[in-house]
């Protein structure tokens, strides 16, 4: 009988354990439900295509990724990402600061929802990847060319400003989905406005993000979100007429004709992430297509648990 009672006790526990998928599965609020020492470990991979009438260009990387919980102080979580195992398939990867890390740590800190807040102790980071770029360095001591390469992108990336371009899409993907609000299985989303990168200068591009909720597992212990990130295409359009009539004033040639603002630019990008009921990923993919005149662009990043 004490068997029985047992068991009975744990079945009808189960439900209020996932606490972010409610009221008889159909409605998911996106948290992380993370505890101190907690450890996962990651794969992730991009793959960059552009096609155009004549050409065609492709480069894949992969590198592996240990995410650990380093604390939690009131409503804030301290995390840590490890990164290591870079691998490029491409003669194109000396143009990528990824290439210059054998390992490096970023710090970084989180809501309890799971939404990114700041980075914390850059100064490591940027020790890390000097690191890291001295034993690249070492591998090309007798090739000049690759070895200059190699000393512009540690100038470019080892500073506080620029540090962290390498790492944030890769985290803002993972916590993408957190703290957003309530989805049901109803078909509900939740729209705000976002910036996407620019494709012709420094200044975010104005966007507008879709998100909601795909499906929850049968067994109610993880679900499936889906972001569709839209570029707000007259913004864009002006912004590649100023591109070409700067361009035009530093190269001194004819000023650009103005029809150029009819362009149509359709920039979007696709993510889709399946999270299990504690808030760790099993996997997340985020395709960005950039259909311009001639060119089609796409680049996947997808991240799997290990």
């Amino acid at each position: 009988m004490k068997n029985i009672f047992t068991y009975l006790l744990i079945f009808f526990a189960i439900p209020f354990t996932f606490g972010q998928i409610i009221e008889g599965d159909s409605i998911v609020n996106p948290k992380i439900f993370w505890n101190v020492d907690d450890v996962n470990n990651y794969v992730f991979k991009t793959k960059e295509t552009k096609k155009t009438a004549e050409t065609f260009q492709e480069e894949e990387i992969s590198y592996n990724v240990k995410i650990d919980v380093l604390d939690i102080y009131g409503d804030e979580i301290t995390i840590l990402w490890t990164y290591e195992n870079v691998k490029f398939d491409s003669n194109k990867f000396i143009n990528n600061p990824l290439f210059l890390i054998d390992k490096v740590t970023v710090k970084y800190i989180i809501d309890a929802q799971g939404r990114f807040l700041r980075f914390e102790n850059i100064e490591q980071t940027i020790e890390d990847y000097l690191k890291s770029a001295e034993k690249v360095k070492n591998e090309y001591i007798h090739q000049p060319e690759t070895l200059t390469k190699v000393q512009d992108l540690i100038n470019a990336y080892s500073t506080q400003e620029n540090i962290t371009r390498i790492f944030e899409k890769d985290i803002r993907q993972f916590h993408l989905f957190f703290g957003k609000g309530e989805f049901n299985t109803k078909g509900n989303t939740i729209e705000y406005n976002s910036y996407m990168d620019n494709l012709f200068s420094a200044s975010p591009t104005p966007a507008k993000t879709t998100i909601k909720l795909n499906e929850i597992a049968f067994t109610g212990t993880n679900y499936t979100m889906n972001a569709l990130q839209m570029a707000d295409k007259e913004w864009l359009a002006n912004s590649w007429f100023n591109y070409l009539k700067q361009l035009s004033e530093e190269l001194e040639t004819e000023k650009p004709d103005e029809n150029h603002l009819n362009d149509e630019i359709i920039y979007n990008v696709n993510t889709t992430s399946r999270i299990k009921d504690n808030g760790w990923l099993s996997y997340s993919t985020e395709i960005k297509t950039v259909n311009f005149q001639d060119t089609n662009y796409t680049l996947e990043r997808r991240i799997e648990l290990d």
